[in-house]
């Protein structure tokens, strides 16, 4: 008999991708490359939402810092006050999708965890 556990850390939005709640701190650039500090709520494969008392207008380019994967260009597609609701130019891949908005020391516990595993197989060869 087979036992596993599903964890789902977020919920389906209207396009069909997971969207995962992070609530986490990041630096979001305009097009001019000025920072301004930011809020994002959740994110997923195709984009992400975020809080910032900023005006961006839709269609504004941007550059968002996620921890763990990097920077990535967007478009703001929608804006309701301080919410501003964005769809990455080009999509995440797997492995940016899994590590985006971890912290250091997460990713840092995970490769442990993964290494303990692999010398535990390897022992029990």
């Amino acid at each position: 008999m087979l036992v596993a556990r599903l964890e789902v850390w977020g919920s389906m939005d209207a396009r069909g991708a997971v969207r995962f709640l992070v609530n986490r701190e990041t630096t979001v650039r305009g097009m001019d490359g000025r920072p301004f500090d930011a809020v994002v709520e959740n994110f997923s494969r195709t984009g992400f939402l975020f809080t910032a008392d900023v005006d961006l207008p839709e269609g504004t380019l941007i550059w968002i810092g996620m921890s763990g994967a990097g920077a990535r260009e967007a478009r703001v597609v929608w804006r309701e006050g301080q919410r501003h609701g964005c769809q990455f130019l080009m999509p995440l891949g797997q492995r940016d999708l899994q590590h985006a908005f971890r912290s250091r020391e997460r990713m840092v516990e995970d490769l442990e965890a993964r290494l303990r595993r692999a010398s535990m197989l390897r022992e029990g060869e």
